[in-house]
C-alpha cells in the first residue's frame, strides 16, 4: 500500500507552510524580540521571565494535553467534529480561567504587588488561546498554510507594535500586555479562515460524555506535561529564589531564548506529518518506515544545531545582545547540548500518542523532573544560573536513554541506529524532493 501521490504533496506542502509560519516567528524573535531584550535590560526582562515562568508551570491546566489527542479524534471521528471542537474549547476557556487564578494568587504571595500585576496582563493571553481549537481543525485537514498566514499576520502586527514601544520608551506593563495582544488577534484569524472554509463556531456544542472521554484518555499527558512544564519553568523560579537577583534571571532567560529558538524545527515537522503517520495505521510496515525517517530528521537536526551552536554561539549572542547580557553566551553553550533529546524526544512523544502509550510520556517526564529538579537544587546555589543549565542538559540525556529502551528495548534500539544512520537522511530528502 502506497501513499497516493496528492496526499503525500499534501504533507509536504504543510510541513513547508507549518516551517515558513515557525521561522517567521523566530527570525521576529531575533529581530524584535532581541530589541526588546536590550531595550528592558537584564531586570526588567528578568520579571518578565520570570511572570512567563509562573504561568508556564500551570498552563497545563488550560491546554489539558488535548492537542495532539484532539487532532487524532477529529482524524478517527470526523462525524463528530463539532462536539470535539467544542467541547475542547470549554475544557480549554474553564483551564484557562483556572491558570489566570493560579499564576495570580502564587505570584502575590512570593513577589511584590508590581511583578503579581505583571503576572495578571501575562495570563490573559493564556485566555485567547482557548480558541486555537480551531488549529487542530487545521491540522487534521493538513492545512497547516491557514495556520501559517495567521501567524504571519500575527506576528507582523506584533513587531510592528513592539517596535513602536521601543520608540516610545513604553514602561514594563506595556510588553506584559502585548501577549494578550497576540492572542487576541491569533484568535480573530483562526474565526476568520474558520468561516472561511465554511465552518462555523455555532455548529459547535459541549458534551459531557465527550469531555469526560477526553480527559480520561489526557489524564496521563496531563501529569506528564504538568511534570514537564514543572521542570522547564523550575530553573527560572529557582534562580529567583536561590540568587535572589533578577539581574541573573534576566541573563539567564536571554541565553535560553536562543537556544530555544530551534525548537519550532520538530514542533512544525511532526505537527504537519503527524495526520500522515495516523493515516498508515493500516500497513505497520510503512507507518515504521515513516517513523524512522521522523527520526531521523529529529536526530540529525539536533546534531547540526549543536554543532553550529558551539561554532558560532559567541559571535551569534554578542552580535544580538552587546555587552549588556555578559552571561548569555555561556548559557547559550550549554544548553544548546539539550537540542538532541528534544528533537527527538519531540518525535517520540507523537509516536506513544499515536500507539496510546501516554503513559511512558509520564514515567519519562517524572525521570526527567527528578533528575533535573535534583541537580537544580544542589548546582544552582553553588553554581547560580550555570548550574540550571548544566541540570537541564543532564536531565535531557537521561531522558534520551529512556525513550530509546523504555519501550520494546529492541525494536527502540534497532529505531535508534537506523534512525542515525545518514541513509535514512538521505531517504528522506528523496521523498520530499519526489
Amino acid at each position: 500500500m502506497q501513499e497516493a501521490p496528492k496526499e503525500k504533496n499534501n504533507y509536504v506542502s504543510n510541513s513547508f507552510w507549518m516551517l515558513l509560519e515557525k521561522s517567521a516567528r523566530i527570525i521576529s524573535g531575533i529581530l524584535v524580540g532581541i530589541l526588546v531584550v536590550r531595550y528592558l535590560g537584564d531586570k526588567q526582562f528578568g520579571i518578565l521571565t520570570l511572570g512567563l515562568s509562573y504561568i508556564g508551570v500551570f498552563t497545563i491546566f488550560s491546554t489539558l494535553g488535548l492537542d495532539s489527542l484532539v487532532v487524532r479524534e477529529l482524524l478517527t471521528r470526523y462525524d463528530k467534529k463539532y462536539t470535539i471542537l467544542g467541547t475542547a474549547f470549554g475544557l480549554r476557556l474553564l483551564g484557562s480561567i483556572g491558570v489566570v487564578a493560579m499564576s495570580c494568587t502564587y505570584s502575590l504571595l512570593r513577589d511584590p504587588l508590581s511583578t503579581t500585576y505583571i503576572v495578571f496582563l501575562l495570563s490573559l493571553s493564556i485566555v485567547f488561546q482557548s480558541i486555537t481549537v480551531i488549529d487542530f481543525y487545521f491540522q487534521s485537514q493538513v492545512k497547516g498554510k491557514l495556520t501559517a498566514i495567521n501567524q504571519v499576520i500575527t506576528l507582523a502586527v506584533s513587531a510592528l507594535v513592539k517596535l513602536g514601544l521601543i520608540y516610545w520608551e513604553a514602561p514594563l506593563e506595556w510588553f506584559a500586555t502585548m501577549a494578550g495582544l497576540e492572542a487576541a488577534i491569533t484568535a480573530g484569524n483562526q474565526l476568520f479562515f474558520y468561516h472561511k472554509e465554511g465552518e462555523k463556531i455555532s455548529q459547535w456544542k459541549f458534551s459531557f460524555p465527550e469531555a469526560k472521554y477526553l480527559l480520561l484518555l489526557a489524564i496521563p499527558i496531563i501529569a506528564s506535561s504538568f511534570v514537564q512544564l514543572l521542570t522547564q519553568n523550575a530553573d527560572t523560579i529557582l534562580i529567583a529564589r536561590f540568587i535572589r537577583d533578577m539581574g541573573q534571571v534576566g541573563q539567564y532567560g536571554a541565553g535560553l531564548r536562543i537556544s530555544q529558538a530551534s525548537y519550532f524545527i520538530p514542533v512544525a515537522i511532526c505537527a504537519a506529518v503527524f495526520p500522515g503517520i495516523v493515516n498508515n495505521r493500516e500497513n505497520p510496515d510503512l507507518q515504521l518506515k515513516r517513523l524512522v525517517q521522523l527520526y531521523s530528521l529529529m536526530f540529525w537536526g539536533g546534531v547540526v544545531m549543536i554543532v553550529g551552536g558551539m561554532i558560532f554561539g559567541d559571535w551569534v549572542i554578542g552580535f544580538l545582545y552587546g555587552s549588556k547580557f555578559p552571561g548569555a553566551p555561556l548559557i547559550f553553550k550549554i544548553h544548546i547540548f539539550a537540542c538532541l533529546p528534544i528533537f527527538w524526544g519531540t518525535a517520540w512523544g507523537v509516536w506513544m500518542i499515536t500507539i496510546q502509550k501516554q503513559k511512558y510520556i509520564l514515567w519519562m517526564q517524572l525521570l526527567s523532573a527528578c533528575i533535573i529538579l535534583s541537580a537544580e537544587f544542589i548546582l544552582i546555589p553553588k553554581l547560580g544560573m550555570k548550574g540550571a543549565a548544566l541540570s537541564a542538559v543532564l536531565g535531557a540525556y537521561v531522558s534520551f536513554f529512556f525513550m530509546i529502551l523504555a519501550y520494546k528495548p529492541k525494536e527502540g534500539i534497532k529505531v535508534f541506529m537506523n534512525a542515525a544512520n545518514p541513509k535514512s537522511l538521505v531517504e528522506v530528502m528523496k521523498y520530499w524532493k519526489g
